[in-house]
């Protein structure tokens, strides 16, 4: 189902609805995947991108109804195995690393000058994996994850403390306490909306001319709803939870669903970005 706040409360809407708005118009969609394109999986490497979907970007994109940029939590290298680095924008590491169509790529300097750390940090973690099994050690070069929702309750304290020491050792470094895992990185202030930002710096973007669509699902993702909310755009979270996104999916089939109808648009604009 699709929803959109009215009044401040969601109300149940048809893609019909929303038509008017995108008809005819140059739109820019912005995808979180995990969560969103993907739903959750116990461990992250089953979490695969479903065939369909692909396809229905790559679509959208050959038949010019909107520009399609993913930005995740996840490395470049893994977004650029998974979807068409030819065909969409590809941001990894919350934007920190992106890649273009064109080929153009943009790093940011500090995610550079922090590999050494995170390197050694993610040695650290890998050592405290190695004492407790259940946990799952993502390493995205410019950040990692350590993930503890297999591990059984009364082991979480134990990792916790550790992951403490850790932060005190690699003071150059941010660490983020997720619901269900532990996140590091290069300690700069940095987000989705802050690589949304670069994205439209590196196009030079005309934003008055262009429809935002965002879609995510997580804390994570709300500097994005900001930014699209802020250039008049339409967001929308993934599931139930308080956000500042204007609509709601119910699930990631209900954002595949418009994703078709968005494809299936009679008057595609002839911009390219």
């Amino acid at each position: 189902m699709i929803s959109l706040k009215k009044n401040e409360q969601l109300q149940a809407v048809e893609f019909s609805d929303l038509a008017p708005l995108l008809d005819g118009r140059s739109k820019f969609l912005i995808l979180d995947r995990d969560g969103t394109l993907v739903p959750y999986s116990p461990t992250p490497e089953l979490a695969f991108l479903p065939p369909r979907t692909k396809t229905v970007l790559s679509d959208i994109v050959d038949h010019h109804q909107a520009q399609v940029a993913i930005v995740s939590a996840r490395n470049l290298k893994s977004l650029q195995a998974e979807f068409d680095p030819t065909k969409q924008i590809l941001a990894g590491n919350y934007g920190l690393e992106i890649s273009f169509p064109s080929g153009q790529k943009f790093v940011h300097p500090a995610a550079t000058s922090a590999v050494p750390l995170m390197a050694a940090l993610a040695d650290d973690l890998a050592a405290i994996v190695a004492q407790y099994p259940q946990l799952i050690l993502d390493n995205h070069h410019y950040s990692v994850c350590l993930h503890y929702h297999l591990l059984p309750p009364h082991k979480q304290s134990h990792v916790a403390a550790l992951v403490d020491d850790l932060r005190l050792k690699y003071s150059g470094l941010v660490f983020h306490d997720l619901p269900t895992s532990y996140e590091a990185m290069p300690a700069i202030e940095w987000h989705k909306g802050r690589a949304l930002e670069q994205i439209a710096l590196q196009l030079s973007l005309a934003e008055q001319d262009i429809f935002f669509i965002t879609a995510g699902d997580t804390e994570a993702d709300e500097p994005m709803f900001e930014w699209v909310n802020a250039r008049q755009g339409i967001t929308f979270n993934v599931g139930e939870r308080a956000s500042a996104a204007l609509g709601r999916f119910d699930t990631s089939e209900d954002l595949y669903s418009f994703l078709r109808a968005l494809l299936d648009l009679k008057t595609p604009p002839q911009q390219h970005y």
